[in-house]
């Protein structure tokens, strides 16, 4: 037994578009879209916190850092500034010799007195 099939059939189905339902499909895709973007901004916003608490921290540490290479240097200037060090460098490598009484010149800074305040007088 067969069956026979008409191959000049057509079969296309009819579409109404439901306007209702096509508005609702937008509404709920807005909504949607909208909680997703309140939750990315809510998201990054955390993540910024995290990065800002992360580089604080890393300013504290490059801080302390500097603060110590800071005193390194400081205490090396003055090293290099002690009277002690600058007259042995002169007597050994510039051939320098200390000057005798009577060579030696001693210059002194005159400063002159401040002056006096203003002064009133009472009248009678």
């Amino acid at each position: 037994m067969a069956f026979s099939v008409p191959k000049d059939i057509q079969n296309r189905p009819v579409r109404n578009v439901d306007r209702v339902r096509q508005r609702e499909v937008w509404w709920s895709v807005g909504v949607v879209s909208l909680f997703v973007g309140a939750l990315l901004l809510v998201a990054w916003e955390r993540s910024q916190w995290f990065e800002l608490g992360y580089e604080g921290t890393r300013l504290r540490a490059e801080r302390a850092a500097v603060d110590a290479d800071n005193r390194h240097l400081r205490l090396e200037l003055e090293m290099l500034r002690a009277p002690q060090r600058i007259e042995a460098l002169a007597i050994q490598h510039l051939h320098l010799v200390a000057p005798s009484q009577t060579e030696a010149v001693v210059l002194e800074l005159v400063r002159e007195a401040a002056k006096p305040p203003r002064t009133l007088v009472a009248r009678r």
